[in-house]
């Protein structure tokens, strides 16, 4: 039986994602990284396992994911995951980025 890791999502360099990511919550993981200069205009629910978004996140607030009010979770309990606390932020253009429960 082959075991294939999960390769991370990494949004460098003015790179723009418009979608959702894992609506179906069906993936076994989700890694998914940010830069300053990139964007993902979210288009339903979505579920990551981890987010690196240093900065795009200023105080509570995701300025450069675009939620049109709906929800991007996180696993709060994966280690990648501490530097969001277990906190829920705000994204831009409504919606937010939480853990999940």
């Amino acid at each position: 039986m082959e075991t294939r890791k999960p390769a991370p999502a990494d949004f460098q360099s003015g790179s723009a994602l418009t979608g959702a990511i894992n609506s179906a919550k069906t993936a076994k993981a989700v890694n998914l990284t940010l830069d300053s200069s990139s964007t993902w205009n979210v288009t339903a629910d979505s579920y990551l396992t981890t987010l690196s978004d240093t900065d795009g996140i200023s105080g509570t607030t995701v300025t450069n994911i675009t939620g049109n009010g709906l929800t991007v979770y996180y696993d709060a309990g994966n280690s990648a995951n501490n530097a969001l606390g277990g906190k829920t932020y705000t994204l831009a253009g409504g919606g937010e980025l939480k853990p999940t429960a």
